[in-house]
């Protein structure tokens, strides 16, 4: 699948920059949010630099590698880290983030970092800019379902891992603001402190209710006592990627929403604040 239109390749120009333009106005004048191309020889400089180790998961069936990278330091259960960006394609700014962050955090990547980092798991959806994959499913209601290759092939790699925390990223055209879904142990929230030294950038969305859940100064708090209960009633047996790392493999899973109606650098810079302050604030 070819990417669209707008997308840089090696075969166009730079763009040329007047020198008073903001660093907002800079970053949009250069760049595609949905150039897979870009994304891979980004992390594959930050892999070197870090002593990254580089897999291939699977293929997402349209031609493009599902790639996981691993730090030389192995993640667990006391301060591992689960990062994943891109399970929807139309949802790109936290692909960018956590490259930002990562170009950030080289040398603790390196020398101190135990983390698994999927830089884009749906890669044909990020090309097509849409929601599902390049067969027309959502992927996260399909974390259960050993069927699909890619999804078998993420469990194998999983198997027993343990970690501290898991972030997933991702982006919702309806919201008016930063919101977040916070799994986490009975009595040890942590998110509306994160959401503190974040808002800043792009302030919260404090309506009551968001897809169709109820929700306090933009966090909907679960926890492993009633999240079993919630993916039976609400989604109908479907295991979104958060809820099945929760359960399985993290002590805490944070999914960050940014609202893609919003700039392109706002939504970046929120979701590279966001991957620092978490890690700050859970480890």
């Amino acid at each position: 699948m070819s990417a669209p239109a707008s997308a840089n390749t090696s075969s166009e120009s730079p763009p040329t920059f007047n020198k008073d333009m903001t660093p907002e106005i800079a970053f949009l004048a250069q760049h595609s949010a949905h150039d897979f191309e870009t994304v891979l020889l980004r992390w594959e400089k930050i892999a070197v630099a870090a002593n990254l180790r580089r897999t291939i998961l699977a293929d997402d069936e349209g031609g493009f590698p599902v790639i996981v990278f691993e730090t030389p330091t192995t993640p667990d259960a006391e301060s591992g880290l689960y990062l994943c960006a891109g399970v929807h394609g139309d949802e790109p700014a936290g692909v960018w983030g956590l490259i930002d962050w990562a170009e950030e955090h080289i040398e603790e990547l390196r020398d101190s970092i135990g983390a698994v980092i999927f830089p884009c798991f749906n890669p044909s959806g990020l090309v097509a800019n849409t929601r599902h994959d390049h067969a027309g499913r959502d992927l996260n209601r399909l974390f259960q379902d050993d069927s699909i290759p890619l999804m078998k092939a993420w469990r194998q790699f999983m198997a027993d891992r343990k970690f501290r925390l898991a972030l997933q990223l991702h982006e919702d055209y309806d919201a008016r603001g930063i919101y977040m879904y916070e799994l986490t142990r009975e009595g040890e929230a942590f998110g509306n402190s994160v959401f503190q030294r974040i808002e800043s950038i792009i302030p919260r969305d404090i309506r009551p209710e968001i897809e169709g859940n109820d929700f306090e100064n933009g966090i909907l708090l679960g926890t492993d006592i009633d999240i079993e209960e919630r993916v039976e009633e609400e989604l109908g047996g479907g295991y979104p990627e958060a809820i099945y790392v929760f359960i399985s493999h993290s002590h805490f899973s944070l999914t960050f929403e940014t609202p893609s109606e919003f700039s392109l650098w706002e939504r970046v810079q929120s979701h590279r604040k966001f991957i620092s302050q978490a890690i700050s604030a859970a480890i």
